[in-house]
């Protein structure tokens, strides 16, 4: 807990620090309605997944009001999911959760880089999987290459829950929505998912930013 707690201080800070000296970034953006940051949303080529709004394989990337209705839809539950929710291993900040990984993810030979329109949703609970799902966290990989700004980050808390350790929230409860260049979505998730395959505190992971696989029968 105590190694879970420095890891949230260090996000927390780094966060802040990146809110207030991130370099300019010369692509050219739009700003989603209710988005955390400015950068919640890219103008990319149709050719990549960075603009989607959402299919049964494919979170959407287009605002958090996509993903939360995405998410409620629940055809992310015919993932390849694991059996039951779990403590968060090593630097993981999640407290109990369980790992749905879509047919791209799972499907796709061991080892980094993973194929663009990999993607995971991670159900957040309280006390276990039997008891109602707090939060969600999710990510989709949208353009080649090994950088986190490659992929989409959103974290969800329900408004009113407090996990154990605290994440920092909006009203809304996001904590975090964008692509891993910018704001949360770089301090806290790509934070901690760049430790994907360095085999340090006790947590080795698959590499590009995928701590869990939850491989196809």
């Amino acid at each position: 807990m105590a190694r879970t707690s420095r890891w949230l201080v260090g996000a927390v800070a780094a966060w802040a620090l990146g809110l207030a000296g991130c370099p300019s970034d010369p692509r050219p953006r739009e700003v989603a309605a209710g988005s955390m940051d400015a950068g919640a949303r890219d103008v990319v080529a149709h050719a990549t997944l960075g603009d989607s709004d959402g299919a049964e394989q494919q979170p959407p990337t287009t605002g958090r009001a996509a993903m939360r209705a995405w998410l409620a839809a629940g055809s992310w539950r015919r993932w390849r999911c694991e059996l039951a929710a779990h403590p968060g291993g090593g630097l993981s900040p999640h407290t109990l959760n369980r790992i749905c990984n879509n047919d791209v993810l799972a499907g796709a030979s061991e080892g980094a880089p993973w194929p663009v329109g990999a993607a995971s949703v991670k159900e957040l609970h309280l006390l276990g999987e039997s008891d109602p799902v707090v939060g969600y966290a999710v990510y989709l990989k949208v353009r080649e290459g090994v950088d986190g700004s490659n992929w989409f980050w959103f974290e969800y808390v329900r408004p009113g829950v407090t996990l154990d350790p605290p994440v920092p929230s909006e009203a809304d409860g996001t904590v975090a929505e964008g692509f891993g260049d910018h704001g949360a979505a770089r301090a806290i998730c790509v934070g901690c998912h760049q430790r994907s395959g360095a085999n340090d505190s006790g947590v080795t992971g698959h590499g590009d930013f995928v701590f869990t696989r939850v491989p196809a029968p």
